[in-house]
């Protein structure tokens, strides 16, 4: 299984001025339909991921080499044999044409729900993606993020990292960094296991 997945979809004007709440004939509506249009240009929407195998003992688990100390994380992966790691991201191309946005107050917040919608829209084929090919007799798949429960911190994407490869590897495959704060850059960019 390749480890980029490039993405070849883009939002609709429709669904984005349902999640900005913007009235189709409005003055802000034009403007999303033109920053959405620009977007659409550059857009990379990507995620890095591989398939690891697992290893569960009474006091750590093991994905590929590196190892969880949380007994939260332990016990969800108990009885499992591989996992997938990933990193969604809307990509930095999003990333950098939305920095331009900023000085305008509306057009940053737009150029930030486009970023959202990207990142959102990855979500199902994704999942689709890795319940084929990864986990074909599953039927239900859960996600574990780090940061997402104070039983498995956000610190821990560190870890996450070093699971595809590190920090310089996820860089340049799909141009997703961590600052020392644990966030991913772009900000519109999820992992997990």
């Amino acid at each position: 299984m390749d480890d980029v997945i490039l993405y070849n979809f883009h939002p609709s004007l429709e669904d984005l001025l349902k999640q900005l709440h913007f009235e189709a004939d409005s003055e802000q509506a034009d403007i999303a339909e033109e920053l959405l249009e620009e977007a659409v240009e550059i857009a990379a929407p990507k995620t890095l991921l591989k398939v690891l195998p697992v290893t569960v003992n009474e006091q750590t688990v093991t994905i590929g080499n590196v190892e969880i100390t949380y007994p939260y994380v332990r016990k969800m992966l108990s009885g499992s044999d591989k996992v997938a790691v990933y990193i969604n991201t809307c990509g930095v191309e999003l990333e950098e044409w939305s920095s331009k946005k900023e000085s305008d107050p509306l057009e940053g917040y737009i150029a930030d729900a486009i970023k959202l919608s990207y990142l959102y829209h990855q979500g199902k084929p994704f999942r689709e993606k890795i319940k084929q090919d990864v986990f074909p007799d599953d039927g239900h798949l859960a996600a574990l993020n780090p940061g997402s429960l104070e039983q498995w911190p956000i610190s821990e994407q560190k870890k996450l990292f070093e699971m595809l490869g590190g920090e310089d590897e996820v860089k340049e495959k799909i141009g997703v960094t961590l600052a020392e704060s644990f966030l991913m850059h772009p900000t519109k960019s999820t992992s997990g296991v």
